[in-house]
């Protein structure tokens, strides 16, 4: 998901870092890690397949150093090095340089592709053009909220801890996309503008057990459906039938941990004709049934 290279010294003497915790699933990979960084010097990171956040954790300053002399920049912005804040943002294919100074430290870092994490597949995330100074020093307290919850979960996860991860993901995802990537909306010539995926989305996410027709969303969107169906797989990568197929499975998992509902009444909740149809298409999507994934989460 993203790699490290060392410029100015063996890698083997760099430092020294030990994983306290760990939460993985399809999407995201995220660790509480304590780095002691032994020497100073300059590492070159690059974001590949996921965006990479980095919360640095408050410790007892009796056994860990400040981290105020680390600093990085963005070698494409042709910009001097600055210093870093509690939150650092790299967006993904996204090349960094760290400069620090002999320190220790705990921080939780978390990669995450929001482009194939539920509810955000039907989202525009084309970070090019987009790198800021300001994602160096992350100051959005709404964004800092969302992080410390999911630090505390990650470092002790309770029950359906997998699912209260996705949602604090999905809000820290919004939460960047709102600051640097609002003003691309409409920009991409041939794909659907943010407006019409979040019209699209609130259509299919409110109301999944509603049959809506590739007829019927066009007719909202008031364009041909033929040109939805290719702007949507051109916007996302997703056909629409496979969006609304996740929308129904993910609606389905927060059900189940209802324990009062039957597997029956979920199926029609969720917009399935009958209880073996939802089966089959949660099996396969999810890998287990519905009654195993109860009993996983009970």
């Amino acid at each position: 998901m993203y790699s490290v290279n060392y410029d100015e010294y063996d890698p083997a003497a760099a430092g020294e870092f030990l994983t306290e915790s760990r939460l993985v699933d399809a999407g995201f990979d995220i660790h509480i890690q304590h780095a002691h960084w032994s020497n100073s010097g300059t590492a070159v990171i690059q974001a590949k397949e996921s965006c990479l956040l980095r919360l640095v954790l408050p410790t007892p300053a009796r056994r860990w150093s400040p981290f105020s002399d680390n600093k990085g920049r963005f070698p494409a912005l042709n910009c001097d090095f600055q210093s870093l804040g509690q939150v650092l943002f790299l967006p993904r294919d996204t090349e960094f340089q760290f400069r620090h100074g002999v320190s220790e430290y705990k921080a939780m870092i978390c990669l995450f592709d929001p482009s194939i994490m539920g509810p955000l597949a039907g989202i525009q995330w084309q970070w090019d053009g987009c790198l800021s100074d300001s994602m160096l020093n992350l100051e959005n307290p709404f964004l800092q909220m969302s992080l410390q919850r999911l630090a505390q979960e990650v470092a002790a996860p309770g029950f359906a801890s997998e699912l209260h991860t996705e949602c604090l993901l999905t809000s820290i995802a919004l939460d960047l996309h709102r600051q640097f990537l609002s003003s691309q909306v409409g920009t991409d010539s041939g794909k659907l503008s943010s407006q019409q995926l979040k019209t699209l989305r609130e259509l299919v996410e409110s109301v999944p057990e509603q049959s809506n027709s590739l007829k019927q969303l066009a007719d909202v969107l008031d364009m041909p459906a033929r040109r939805l169906s290719e702007q949507f797989k051109s916007t996302t990568g997703l056909t629409l039938r496979q969006y609304v197929a996740q929308a129904r499975i993910r609606r389905a998992k927060s059900l189940l941990l209802d324990r009062s509902m039957l597997i029956k009444q979920i199926s029609y909740h969720t917009g399935f004709l009958s209880p073996a149809s939802f089966t089959a298409a949660f099996r396969k999507e999810v890998g287990m049934t519905p009654e195993a994934f109860r009993q996983v989460h009970q």
